[in-house]
């Protein structure tokens, strides 16, 4: 009863997350699809560098101050403070500005904005500004000082999943002797015996999968998600500050960017620059991401990959910090490495086996279908047995009295 009723109450809201989640599987081939002459790319056996290709942009808009700039499949990607202001591609083969877009508008930017931000990414279409606001759970322990409410659904919808998903099991078993009539079936023995075998059967196949996302989203909005899971196994929570970088004592100018970079591929020997976060004011270092050696869990990424991440002093690059460094236990790997591209986003792996993840993320949509056809039977078939008592109390009310065979309201032998 508890799962029914929980399904049928917040169960659209689920299927509207993971709905939008399913179809942003494939958001990486769509988007160069329909971008194609931004992602263009010339093969010419040596590629620019971030400098010549923060110059190329500066060329075309003077006024552009890039925050970051990413490089991926031969295209360097330049973007601002202002989410809304869209991005510059550069060709890394020629060094040539392929053009200026936004491919974190319209359709796409609203679905991220919905599964990924719960509608409170500021410059993404369809924000909500009250979403974005600190909710009242904020200050309580598991949670961070500034959770908003969109953060708080977001959570809610990952518990959400992991209680149905666990209770379906549950309900689902069948017992070791009976196990296999679990999978069946029934087609041929009428909607409801159809739909209810679907229900069950897709629940089953499903359930991992619904779980590990139900998980992997709650981690996302609630820290201290994650801080069970590292104590229960052995794994080192990051500190808060694991990002941050403080301000050193060195004086005077900037590094250049070419300088940082430098230090960190020294850092990590063999490694290539990805992504980097330029200094700015109260955080004067750059934020360098360099791929080395490992798996590129982030491959199907349309525009990011990487598996390091460093701080490097903006005025001495001798002062490193590691933000994201090799992962200290397999407790780490799974949370801090595979939590993200590969167990929720299937970033990790080709469109062909994000195939799955496409066809589990719908798995709620079916279930809710499913669900609700054999609601409405069950109950269509309550309320003609509710009728046809009444009616059959009302023929007994209204049958003439027989002398000797007792009064309308007590029949014979009663």
């Amino acid at each position: 009863m508890t799962h029914r009723w929980t399904s049928i109450v917040l169960g659209l809201l689920l299927v509207i997350v993971c709905t939008s989640g399913a179809i942003l599987v494939y958001q990486p081939e769509l988007v160069r699809a329909a971008n194609s002459e931004l992602f263009a790319t010339t093969d010419t056996g040596h590629e620019v560098g971030f400098t010549e290709a923060i110059a190329a942009v500066h060329a075309a808009d003077p006024d552009f101050d890039a925050a970051y700039i990413s490089s991926k499949g031969g295209v360097y990607f330049l973007t601002g403070d202002d989410a809304g202001a869209g991005t510059w591609f550069v060709d890394a083969g020629t060094g040539k500005v392929n053009g200026h877009g936004d491919i974190d508008g319209g359709f796409w930017g609203f679905m991220v904005n919905l599964h990924d931000c719960g509608l409170t990414c500021e410059g993404y279409p369809g924000y909500v500004a009250w979403l974005a606001q600190p909710s009242v759970i904020a200050e309580w322990g598991w949670f961070t000082a500034d959770m908003t409410w969109g953060a708080v659904i977001l959570g809610a919808m990952g518990l959400l999943l992991v209680f149905l998903a666990i209770s379906g099991i549950v309900i689902w078993y069948p017992g070791l002797r009976k196990w296999r009539n679990g999978f069946r079936v029934r087609i041929g023995k009428g909607r409801f015996a159809r739909d209810t075998d679907l229900h069950d059967v897709i629940g089953i196949v499903a359930a991992i999968p619904l779980l590990i996302w139900g998980l992997t989203g709650m981690n996302f909005e609630i820290p201290g998600v994650g801080k069970v899971w590292y104590s229960a196994t052995g794994g080192v929570a990051p500190a808060d500050d694991a990002y941050d970088m403080p301000t050193s004592e060195a004086t005077g100018p900037l590094i250049s960017l070419d300088t940082a970079l430098a230090a960190a591929q020294a850092h990590y020997p063999g490694s290539h620059a990805t992504w980097v976060g330029m200094p700015s004011d109260g955080a004067e270092y750059y934020s360098i991401d360099v791929l080395a050696g490992d798996t590129d869990l982030w491959a199907a990424n349309p525009t990011y990959h990487g598996n390091r991440e460093l701080g490097i002093d903006g005025h001495d690059p001798t002062i490193i910090k590691e933000f994201s460094g090799a992962p200290r236990s397999l407790s780490n790997r799974i949370a801090d490495q595979w939590a993200q591209p590969m167990l929720h986003y299937g970033h990790a792996v080709n469109g062909w086996w994000r195939a799955l993840w496409f066809g589990f993320g719908l798995t709620p949509l079916l279930l809710l279908l499913t669900g609700l056809s054999t609601w409405q039977i069950r109950n269509r078939t309550n309320r003609r047995r509710r009728l046809a008592a009444r009616a059959r109390r009302s023929a007994g009310t209204d049958r003439p009295e027989t002398p000797g065979a007792g009064s309308a309201a007590e029949p014979v032998g009663v």
